[in-house]
């Protein structure tokens, strides 16, 4: 029998608030949420025309998903998981679906997390990889940059740092569920609270006391780049859900992009919680976030 389609949301966000929010909201070892989250994954499906093929970056495990079609275009994502949960095995098989739905290569990366590597090891580490992409002989324009959550947040940092390195930049960002204030002074942080099935207040204040250094301030552009000069950085999607409490976050950045001349493309998506994006398998919403992505990615393919 068919559950309908609120029933199915009902269940799901039911399941999800007893399983990740309200663990989140308490102070369990970073290792034990970590554990969890991997386990929990497990039940996103695998796109099984997708071959996964492991390799080194640098100091960094690391990723390949291809499609079955050669693409020229490669999508590096940098995981969520407010700088202190994610890792490959958490998003493998969402990236699986994107790999398929996009035809495209995926990179990901387990890069260093907090509490343990505190900013800006992350962001470093990234920019290395990136680095070591160009001298592979990859082209700044075969590269979508992609970040879902807090990686959607390293993502922009990873877009400056090459801007301000004077290289060539991306052709792209896509920013999923964007986590990009860490001030927390987003209205949506409150009106949403108690609708985000995924994602508490407590697990993002949690992130941002791991992932700073005591000299850092919270708004500082480089860890908040809600506040940074956004000149020059490349096209940009991002997509977030109605009930999440960094539906905000999204907004604002759309409006800072739009001022510094940046091309945005920008969707709520009705009824969806935080990182709604890896429930394609089960909702038509996430289903088409991920099309409108494909859609968007192809669009930057200059070849």
């Amino acid at each position: 029998m068919n559950t309908s389609a609120p029933w199915k949301q009902f269940i799901t966000e039911s399941i999800l608030k007893t399983t990740v929010r309200t663990p989140s909201q308490y102070s369990l070892p970073p290792k034990t949420l970590r554990l969890g989250l991997e386990q929990l994954c497990r039940v996103f499906p695998m796109q099984s025309d997708v071959q996964v093929r492991s390799l080194r970056l640098g100091q960094l495990n690391a990723e390949e998903l291809k499609p079955q079609k050669q693409s020229t275009q490669l999508i590096f994502h940098i995981h969520g998981g407010v700088f202190f949960l994610g890792s490959l095995k958490t998003h493998r098989a969402f990236l699986s679906q994107i790999a398929a739905r996009t035809q495209m290569q995926v990179l990901h990366v387990d890069y260093p997390l907090s509490p343990e590597h505190p900013f800006p090891e992350a962001v470093e580490a990234l920019f290395t990889v990136y680095l070591n992409l160009l001298e592979q002989g990859i082209q700044a324009k075969d590269i979508i940059l992609s970040g879902d959550s807090c990686g959607a947040n390293l993502a922009v940092a990873l877009a400056v740092k090459i801007r301000e390195a004077q290289l060539e930049q991306v052709s792209g960002l896509i920013l999923l569920s964007p986590f990009l204030d860490l001030t927390l002074t987003s209205e949506s942080l409150r009106f949403n609270q108690k609708h985000d099935a995924l994602l508490s207040i407590e697990a993002l204040e949690t992130g941002i006391d791991y992932y700073l250094p005591k000299e850092i301030d919270r708004g500082d552009p480089r860890v908040s780049p809600v506040f940074e000069d956004l000149t020059g950085l490349p096209p940009t999607l991002i997509q977030v859900g109605s009930k999440e409490i960094l539906m905000d976050d999204g907004k604002r950045f759309q409006q800072q992009a739009e001022a510094a001349g940046v091309e945005v493309e920008f969707k709520i998506y009705t009824g969806m919680w935080h990182n709604f994006q890896m429930f394609s398998a089960w909702f038509e919403e996430a289903q088409q976030a991920l099309a409108d992505l494909a859609a968007f990615a192809h669009r930057l393919d200059r070849d």
